[in-house]
């Protein structure tokens, strides 16, 4: 009889406990439902992670190819300022022009010089007796007045008798005021030593 009542108390225990329960009543999950959720979970993880890629602003890709083309202008840019270097800077254009013709003072057919006589030469510069050779002379230019005038101006050297450059030859480090029309030096004093008296026709000619 002890047992039986011992028996009446768990059972009456078990239904106050389940009375006790909230979700006693309510039906038990089915055996997938875990399965299903944990699937769901899983969905709404990567459907997130996938708008918040989209939404980042991708960062621009640099073509392979734009280094190495970098890499070639700075190349071709070095090798633009070496080679004149190495092969002694660059090399000054040369020009020839004829010696006056006619003998120029010696014939005696000259007019008086003046400015207007200077500013009608197609070529006039000022330059410096770099060489003086058997027969010819080189000039390096260093001032232009008209035209277009070479580096250096090649001329064939006068005559010390009938020169008309001041009536002497060219020298090594003098300086010469020279006119030319058609590829020849201008005689008649248009041409000579680069003398304060010839150098103010020059200015006047050409304004300096």
């Amino acid at each position: 009889m002890h047992d039986d009542g011992r028996a009446l108390g768990d059972d009456a225990l078990r239904a106050r406990l389940r009375a006790a329960d909230p979700a006693a009543e309510t039906a038990p999950l089915p055996p997938t439902w875990l399965d299903h959720r944990m699937e769901q979970l899983m969905t709404d993880t990567t459907t997130t992670l996938a708008a918040a890629e989209a939404t980042t602003p991708a960062r621009p890709r640099i073509p392979r190819w734009m280094p190495l083309a970098g890499a070639a202008a700075a190349v071709a840019i070095a090798a633009a300022i070496v080679a004149p270097l190495a092969l002694g800077g660059t090399q000054p254009t040369v020009e020839q022009l004829a010696a006056p013709e006619g003998g120029g003072l010696a014939s005696g057919s000259c007019l008086a010089l003046d400015a207007a006589t200077i500013a009608a030469q197609e070529q006039a510069f000022a330059a410096t007796v770099l060489e003086v050779g058997d027969d010819t002379v080189l000039l390096e230019v260093t001032d232009v007045f008209a035209g277009e005038v070479a580096d250096r101006v090649e001329v064939t050297q006068v005559d010390a008798v009938s020169s008309d450059f001041s009536d002497v030859p060219f020298e090594v480090g003098a300086d010469y005021l020279v006119g030319a029309l058609d590829g020849t030096i201008t005689g008649c004093g248009v041409s000579g030593a680069d003398s304060p008296e010839l150098r103010a026709f020059y200015d006047e000619a050409f304004g300096g």
